[in-house]
């Protein structure tokens, strides 16, 4: 119980923090340039880019206690791949795999519970790792399939690790992109102060209300800052004007930014020991190895995580290759395409 309240407390105090240096901003931004900073387009129709045939066919599966959107291009009997997006992107982050991989592989690129076209449950605790291990858990069977190639990015990533932990065998082959260990990432955190910085938005995320009206401020500016900003954006010309659109439209409804907001919510309120426990892992896997083949990419300009927690993701893996892309931001499969696919797929026709 004295270490639930610690843990509260400290979150909370930290987000405080974190909140006050935003606010204080943000009001300096509201006085000098007021319309801009209110501004939100009305985004009544999709930009062209959305309804691109060749990316593939919408659908939905209907799981236990959510209905999950999908777009899956590549015959149904081929092998699965499935592809999990991170925060805060949708299926659209797939577009250069979806076409890619689609002659070999039944390629399905979903939004995750809370994204999209999916369903968006309104509690954050329906948004736990556990809720959305259990998602994946019934998609596979659901298209009809026992397993498949599992592809995980950023919050995708997570979901995707702890999968793959819980329900081994339910993935063939792992393929990671910037997104390390879990169990690496909360050890890391605590122990270095340059991660703790960089995650100082998981702390002022946890604050109610006022971070969806950060993201929505100045027509979804963060969107612009996060995918073509110098800190954290890809490389000139990687994310178009038209691409930007999609992000925005996919988020331009009241209150569509707080499901996403919400798996961190989610995550930053429940201790790790306590997150261990409600997947019921197994003796081995509550250490949170992995026997499968694990391939992780990591663009190195990433600036939401240190790079050092891509090679200690290693030890948790019997069989694990890691392939740093150089000058790629932390949307890798978005930034360096090519190179993302080609390392696909020398691992995916490696014995």
């Amino acid at each position: 119980m004295l270490r639930k309240v610690v843990h509260f407390v400290f979150i909370y105090s930290v987000g405080l923090f974190w909140t006050s240096l935003v606010f204080l901003r943000y009001v300096w931004l509201l006085i000098r340039k007021p319309r801009k900073v209110l501004l939100v387009k009305d985004r009544q129709n999709p930009p062209e880019c959305l309804n691109d045939s060749s990316l593939g066919v919408h659908g939905y599966i209907r799981l236990q206690n959510v209905k999950i959107h999908y777009v899956g291009n590549g015959d149904e009997g081929k092998p699965l791949m499935l592809l999990l997006h991170g925060f805060p992107e949708f299926w659209y982050s797939w577009r250069h795999q979806l076409r890619e991989f689609s002659n070999s592989y039944r390629v399905v690129a979903i939004d995750t519970r809370g994204y999209g076209q999916s369903d968006k449950p309104s509690k954050v605790s329906d948004y736990t790792v556990t809720k959305l291990v259990e998602d994946i858990h019934e998609i596979i069977p659901a298209l009809g399939y026992q397993s498949c190639v599992l592809v995980g990015h950023d919050w995708g990533g997570i979901i995707a690790w702890m999968t793959t932990i819980k329900y081994p065998d339910l993935c063939d082959r792992l393929i990671i992109m910037n997104c390390p260990h879990p169990f690496v990432f909360g050890r890391y955190m605590q122990t270095h102060w340059k991660q703790f910085i960089k995650s100082w938005y998981m702390f002022f995320f946890n604050m109610p209300y006022f971070p969806e009206m950060m993201m929505r401020s100045g027509d979804f500016k963060m969107f612009d800052n996060m995918f073509c900003g110098k800190t954290m954006g890809c490389q000139p010309g990687r994310i178009t004007q038209q691409d930007l659109e999609a992000f925005k439209y996919e988020f331009r409804e009241s209150g569509s930014l707080t499901p996403p907001i919400n798996y961190i919510r989610a995550s930053i309120r429940t201790p790790p020991k306590e997150t261990t426990a409600n997947l019921e892992l197994t003796s081995r896997s509550s250490k949170g190895h992995i026997d499968k083949p694990v391939l992780l990419l990591w663009g190195t300009k990433d600036g939401a995580l240190e790079t050092e927690m891509a090679k200690l993701s290693a030890k948790f893996c019997s069989h694990f290759t890691l392939t740093f892309i150089d000058g790629a931001s932390h949307w890798v499969q978005q930034d360096e395409p090519a190179k993302v696919n080609e390392y696909m797929w020398q691992f995916l026709k490696a014995e």
